[in-house]
């Protein structure tokens, strides 16, 4: 019983700790101090909690989102059914363009457009269009359905839709799923579903006067294997590692871009870039499946030092929206951080041989067998 009462009593203490700590960080004051600031300051973090950035001015607004115009333009948002998606299909129909939300679930993605139509502009139409990522064949069908349904331009193709960590990443006997590719399930939905898909709309993104291609990675794109990302199934489907998994594939969607951007060359209509959204109060914590008391703690700070979803989506719509400052500062290729600011990415997202490398090898993974 000593060592239970002890136990209990370490415990207790631990618990009183993380209170009062918790208590401190979210009065306000370390905030209004600029500790935040102060802390993320000098670090790739910058930009992942609002606190992060007090006092720092934001390089575009709501303010400026409500001013433009997107009449008559067209977008498509993968995962635009919940989370950061949803705000950014909600932001586009509202200034006018009609958008097309790609969902795997189709009650929900209709409830999602129900929802959307609501808000969106009176010209704005909003569509749904069946999608799972992590199926090259679910993205086969999506694509032959998109082309075939709608005869304009695309001009915003987000590649937003993807898996956090958490059950649905593993097998029963802990071992990591694969998809019915083959393909390590979290590589194939977050990225190597969207390069086909990318491939099969490409004709309909050429055709617009200035295509926007944007792609929701994130600041955990910097936690990853010492190769970076795999350019070889074995490799792909080894690594065991749920953080390094989920940092591959979001390196692999900051090294895509750069490529992309680098085979269409400096004169192309299509502009490609990568964003970081943030830590955003959204569905994503939720299926990370995690145990008493933690997932408490977790709800807590979302409601209180996360991003909001409209305010988790802002980066992304300004690289969809602001056709004027992408030309004007050429951004190719780029990585955003909250609000909207201009970061570079990690090491490993600039080598070029890695890049072409990746590149290769997702193109035969798409291949039709």
């Amino acid at each position: 019983m000593g060592l239970l009462s002890k136990t209990m009593n370490v415990g207790a203490v631990l618990v009183l700790f993380f209170a009062v700590l918790l208590g401190v960080l979210l009065s306000g004051v370390p905030t209004r101090l600029g500790l935040f600031t102060w802390a993320f300051a000098s670090s790739h973090h910058r930009g992942t909690i609002p606190q992060s950035l007090h006092g720092v001015e934001w390089g575009f607004t709501f303010e400026q989102l409500a001013a433009v115009d997107l009449v008559g333009q067209t977008a498509l948002v993968t995962g635009g059914n919940s989370g950061v998606g949803f705000h950014a299909a909600v932001a586009l129909a509202q200034q006018g363009a009609s958008v097309t939300i790609a969902c795997r679930n189709p009650s929900k993605c209709e409830a999602a457009a129900a929802s959307i139509r609501e808000k969106a502009h009176k010209e704005a139409k909003v569509e749904t269009l069946k999608l799972d990522t992590s199926s090259l064949k679910s993205v086969r069908a999506a694509g032959a359905t998109y082309l075939a349904s709608n005869s304009k331009p695309l001009d915003m193709l987000l590649l937003n839709a993807g898996m956090g960590i958490g059950p649905s990443l593993y097998n029963k006997d802990g071992s990591f799923a694969l998809s019915e590719d083959g393909i390590q399930i979290m590589f194939a939905t977050n990225y190597v579903g969207h390069h086909l898909l990318y491939k099969l709309l490409a004709p309909r993104l050429k055709r617009s006067k200035m295509a926007r291609i944007v792609l929701t990675s994130s600041g955990g794109h910097r936690d990853h294997p010492s190769y970076g990302v795999p350019t070889d199934l074995a490799t792909a489907n080894d690594l065991v590692n749920g953080v390094y998994s989920y940092g591959q594939s979001k390196l692999a969607q900051v090294l895509w871009a750069q490529e992309l951007s680098r085979q269409l060359g400096p004169d192309s209509n299509i502009y490609v870039n990568s964003a970081h959204p943030g830590a955003v109060d959204s569905g994503l914590w939720d299926k990370m499946g995690l145990p008493f008391p933690f997932n408490i703690f977790v709800q807590y700070l979302q409601r209180t030092i996360m991003w909001t979803g409209p305010e988790g989506a802002l980066t992304i719509v300004y690289l969809a929206v602001a056709t004027e400052e992408l030309k004007a500062k050429d951004l190719r290729g780029k990585y955003f951080v909250p609000q909207t600011m201009l970061q570079e990415a990690h090491e490993t997202a600039k080598n070029l041989t890695l890049q072409k490398a990746l590149w290769a090898f997702t193109d035969d993974l798409v291949k039709k067998k």
